[in-house]
């Protein structure tokens, strides 16, 4: 946001106004980190259906967040109808990932980006007592879990090295340290650039999860978020690639393997990603960092390849 801000401010001030319009745009909810859905804001944008009933972990619905965070843009000058989609649109982020620090890279141009899936495991078992109920005669949840997990990572090896495999969200009830649990939830998430892959494995996940193993204990699964794979535009990514050259950066063409709003306006128009390098490879912890040279090379390119769409 702030790059692209910096961007349009740069070309004003050497370059006067554009012939075409520029605009500066911040989405809303990319990671569906608080709602069971991912890109809302940008589906919002590209009139793509959201399911307003849906809630978060604390039952308030997307419809009603949404009302109350509209409410405090209510004021005057603020417009709500949604500006015509661009003809053009261009996305710089960190890559969040290793390959750039790794290979001694300053920037990379991307070439398309990984589909994902994301679903809900649920084992159920039953709770009793951890000191009177015989090792043999126990419904543990958690101990299926662990072997669910156990035999999926495997089989996503199998299907294809490259396809991405992550339980992040865990949760066991009653969560006692003298009962033997009764319930868990566990979250997968999996990536890849080809839905073949994908959907490979989602019927693996299902087979594996859903397959019988003790009468007394239930397993299944649901996916609630899915994105496919997209390839972003061929000629703009030419371009970038032309002006780095132009520039001196040290770049490399490669595929993101996080997901991004660019993803939702790919379907609508021309689209290409600008990365920059992440120190460590670190993304989504404390420690996330760009050193300050490369986030002056990132908004650099930005800008050239702004100028290049837009006078």
């Amino acid at each position: 946001m702030l790059g692209g801000l910096q961007a349009l401010e740069r070309l004003l001030d050497d370059n006067g106004q554009p012939s075409k319009t520029l605009r500066l745009i911040s989405f809303s909810e990319e990671e569906g980190s608080r709602f069971p859905e991912t890109f809302t804001g940008s589906k919002h944008y590209t009139g793509q259906p959201i399911n307003l009933a849906m809630r978060d972990p604390d039952g308030i619905s997307f419809d009603a967040a949404r009302r109350a965070a509209v409410s405090k843009l209510d004021r005057p000058g603020v417009s709500h109808n949604l500006p015509a989609l661009p003809v053009t649109f261009t996305e710089l982020h960190i890559e969040q990932g290793p390959r750039l620090i790794d290979h001694h890279l300053q920037i990379g141009l991307v070439t398309s980006i990984v589909g994902q899936s994301r679903f809900t495991v649920t084992v159920k078992g039953i709770a009793n007592h951890a000191g009177t109920t015989p090792m043999n005669d126990r419904a543990d949840a958690l101990q299926m879990a662990v072997d669910l997990i156990s035999d999926l990572r495997k089989n996503a090896r199998q299907v294809d090295p490259q396809l991405t495999f992550t339980v992040g969200e865990f949760h066991v009830s009653p969560n006692t340290s003298n009962v033997i649990p009764g319930r868990v939830d566990f979250t997968i998430d999996t990536r890849h650039e080809k839905e073949a892959v994908l959907d490979q494995f989602e019927q693996i996940l299902h087979q594996v999860v859903e397959t019988p193993r003790s009468s007394k204990i239930t397993s299944s699964v649901n996916r609630w978020a899915k994105s496919d794979a997209t390839q972003l535009d061929q000629a703009m990514l030419a371009r970038n690639q032309t002006i780095a050259d132009h520039l001196g950066f040290k770049s490399s063409q490669l595929a993101s393997g996080a997901g991004h709003d660019s993803q939702i306006m790919a379907q609508m128009t021309r689209t290409t990603m600008i990365f920059v390098p992440s120190i460590n490879g670190i993304s989504h912890a404390p420690d996330e960092n760009t050193s300050q040279a490369d986030l002056e090379r990132g908004v650099t390119l930005l800008t050239e390849s702004l100028h290049q769409q837009a006078y």
